[in-house]
């Protein structure tokens, strides 16, 4: 018994199956999950901790710190 594949018009035996043509897989890499951006009020919370780690620590800079550290992670 044979197979006939619409299209092709071959005749092929039942054992084999029709062969498509290879599709070339792009290679997706799936982007880093990214983390939003630190709200307000996390970025506060830090910084008043490295104040209380820093006793006389400039606020400022402390701000600045906790925005850094809180991107980072």
């Amino acid at each position: 018994m044979h197979l006939i594949v619409p299209g092709d018009q071959k005749e092929l035996p039942m054992t084999e199956k029709p062969t498509k043509p290879a599709r070339k897989r792009a290679a997706a890499r799936k982007p880093a999950p990214r983390r939003p951006k630190p709200s307000h009020g996390e970025i506060s919370v830090r910084a008043y901790f490295i104040h209380l780690e820093e006793p006389g620590s400039d606020q400022l800079r402390n701000w600045l710190r906790a925005e850094r550290e809180l991107t980072a992670a």
